[in-house]
């Protein structure tokens, strides 16, 4: 039976933080939200293989969305949590929805990330699992290709490869290892691959490259066979790009993250927000993207954000704020643009137009 509440040894937890930050708990409650009691109880979920639901209703919601705070339902004007933890890729097959959760901040050396599998029985959540663990704590986005699940090990520069259950995993290097896992002279092959998609016979990872900030690149899209054979790179006129999708003529599109946009692979793009745009879900009625503000890594485990739902020509119909910042969307049906089975069964992804070849 899935919990609601605090379990004893979350309570503990808190009380533990409560006294070494000298809070008196007679006379206020501990902050729940705060950095440290958010970490130490997420590393003892990882000890225990609890995944921290609160909520396990999703009826009336039409997409789920990933924060650094939590595993959010939402629809065009409410959400809901239905779980803690600091949360980024999202992908789902048959019955259930697959999230990577890391289980100590994203840029920690703990190796604390995990892969959690939440079965459904219509609209509830009946089961909440963890299938795999000791994953980096940076991994961004996973989906499933060839019936394996994949995760994409950013800081590491590597795919890590399971099968569905979680009980068998290998890794491979489509790009140079990067040893430092940091834009910069240093290390001037990282390119912080973020997110992947199959289309037909190829396999698409996105490069963000570092942008103005770091690297001075544009985005690039790298191309790959199904037995991750380099094919070509494709350039985007977009910096710190994120997610992929690809619409029935063919267009690919990807959030122009620092703009504020969504872009296509052939140049064109639409302003969403004034936030930097991370996560996109597309349907044959919508288009959803995440917004977050452009505050530093260390600060958006705790920033706000946006889910902007459109129609398939950009009219905005409704803005929806979030008390966290999304790294991740996907449509709860899982009739999404964005995922790779889906675009196997609808069949067009032969139409995938090729954009600039880049270096």
């Amino acid at each position: 039976m899935l919990s609601t509440c605090f379990r004893p040894w979350e309570a503990q937890i808190i009380l533990s933080w409560a006294v070494k930050e000298n809070r008196s708990m007679d006379v206020a409650t501990p902050d729940l939200e705060s950095k440290r009691i958010r970490i130490a109880l997420a590393f003892q979920a990882y000890k225990t293989d609890v995944v921290r639901m609160t909520s396990t209703d999703l009826t009336g919601f039409s997409h789920i969305v990933a924060t650094r705070a939590g595993l959010f339902a939402v629809n065009e004007t409410s959400f809901c949590r239905i779980a803690h933890g600091f949360f980024f890729g999202i992908t789902l097959r048959e019955n259930a929805v697959y999230a990577f959760e890391a289980c100590d901040m994203p840029r920690g050396p703990t190796r604390q990330g995990r892969i959690v599998r939440l079965t459904r029985r219509g609209d509830n959540i009946v089961e909440a699992r963890v299938i795999a663990k000791g994953l980096d704590n940076g991994c961004h986005q996973i989906d499933f290709i060839n019936g394996q699940l994949c995760v994409v090990d950013t800081y590491n520069q590597q795919i890590v490869r399971f099968s569905p259950d979680g009980t068998a995993r290998e890794k491979f290097s489509p790009l140079p290892e990067a040893p430092t896992g940091k834009w910069g002279k240093a290390d001037p092959e990282y390119r912080h691959v973020n997110s992947l998609l199959a289309v037909e016979d190829r396999i698409l990872l996105l490069l963000h490259n570092g942008g103005a900030g770091h690297s001075g690149r544009m985005s690039e899209i790298a191309l790959y066979d199904r037995n991750w054979c380099p094919l070509d790179r494709w350039r985007l006129e977009g910096n710190g790009c994120h997610g992929m999708a690809v619409l029935e003529d063919g267009t690919l599109l990807t959030c122009g993250s620092m703009a504020g946009e969504v872009i296509s692979a052939n140049g064109s793009g639409v302003k969403i927000t004034s936030y930097m745009t991370r996560g996109l879900s597309v349907g044959t009625d919508s288009i959803v993207v995440g917004g977050s503000p452009l505050v530093g890594r260390e600060e958006r485990a705790g920033s706000a954000g946006t889910v902007t739902f459109m129609d398939r020509d950009f009219h905005v119909r409704s803005v929806l704020d979030l008390p966290a910042a999304p790294t991740e969307v996907r449509r709860l049906d899982g009739l999404d643009f964005s995922l790779s089975g889906y675009l196997q069964c609808a069949g067009w992804g032969g139409n995938l137009k090729a954009g600039p070849s880049g270096g």
